[in-house]
């Protein structure tokens, strides 16, 4: 028995000595005196004891951690996986989208181009609050808190404008289910903010609640797809919203949920994706995948409704 125990505590104690070595040998490659490990940060920066190396030091300095774009840490890649889909975002809401992807049809009516715009702006403002969180949270701590409710914030308001949008588009012929289901997102949405300022909400021993939090007000989205696949059946129900979209943006959203609170992979290998590859990094693709994915329903759902089985537009406002 007492071999037993001394073998295993050799073989305990070799393995946590080659992920230090591991994680040694990943710092002297990114070496920068602005980086530090995770054991010399502050109390308030520590949230995940998987990733080792090449946190950035807290910067008491809002122009530093505007200079810590320009060099490569551990939240590099949470960056720029948001910013630049965000850019992109912006690029569409202004430009592209209006003149390109939404031509206008007969019975097109502004109404069209207020709700696909409206999701295309909680898209940007979801992932630019994502990107002034990782951006600006090594500050300080009092920083890092409000960035972080910001974030969530940008979180609630790209569900309920995905929702929303594609409401539009399945009942755009049945005023009164819009209008129901409409106020029932804005309920929500404002019980869910309401919850996220709370300072408890942001601890760390919430983070599966977290993530669990932000499926379960997406999947509230499943009561009117449930609606429609009744009232119109499964056939034109997939056709009004998409639903072959719609359900790899859910498999997208889960999959991000699912890695982002099992902190997957460097919770069976700490100290080999600190920089590349860890858990939140891999959960802002999929997020952007997502979303693609919702834009991409929402142009076939214009498309169906002015070309399909109706005509006619939710809102009365004048054709564009």
């Amino acid at each position: 028995m007492s071999t037993t125990c001394t073998v295993k505590q050799r073989r305990g104690r070799t393995a946590r000595k080659t992920q230090l070595n591991s994680a040694e040998r990943n710092a002297k490659k990114f070496a920068n005196p602005k980086l530090c490990s995770y054991n010399e940060l502050p109390e308030w920066q520590r949230d995940n004891d998987k990733i080792l190396q090449g946190y950035v030091r807290e910067t008491k300095s809002s122009m530093k951690c505007v200079k810590s774009l320009f060099y490569f840490h551990n939240e590099t890649v949470n960056i720029y996986t948001h910013m630049v889909p965000s850019v992109t975002y912006l690029g569409l809401l202004l430009f592209f989208t209006d003149f390109v992807l939404i031509p206008q049809l007969p019975s097109t009516s502004m109404s069209d181009y207020i709700m696909i715009n409206f999701y295309l702006l909680g898209a940007f403002l979801c992932l630019m609050c994502s990107t002034f969180f990782h951006c600006m949270k090594q500050h300080s701590e009092t920083h890092s808190d409000i960035w972080s409710k910001v974030d969530y914030m940008g979180i609630i308001f790209l569900i309920s404008c995905s929702i929303v949008s594609l409401l539009y588009y399945g009942f755009y012929d049945y005023l009164l289910y819009f209008k129901v289901f409409t106020i029932a997102v804005v309920v929500l949405g404002s019980l869910c903010a309401t919850f996220v300022l709370n300072d408890r909400f942001n601890a760390k021993s919430w983070r599966m609640f977290r993530a669990a939090f932000f499926v379960m007000f997406g999947f509230s989205g499943i009561v009117p797809i449930m609606t429609g696949l009744i009232k119109f059946g499964v056939e034109e129900s997939s056709q009004r919203v998409q639903l072959r979209f719609v359900f790899w943006e859910a498999i997208f959203y889960i999959a991000g949920a699912v890695v982002y609170g099992f902190r997957l992979p460097e919770a069976f290998l700490p100290g080999k994706f600190d920089y590349l590859g860890h858990s939140h990094q891999l959960f802002h693709v999929l997020v952007v995948l997502g979303s693609i994915c919702h834009f991409r329903a929402l142009i076939g759902s214009y498309f169906f409704m002015h070309t399909g089985i109706s005509s006619s537009s939710l809102l009365n406002l004048k054709a564009v």
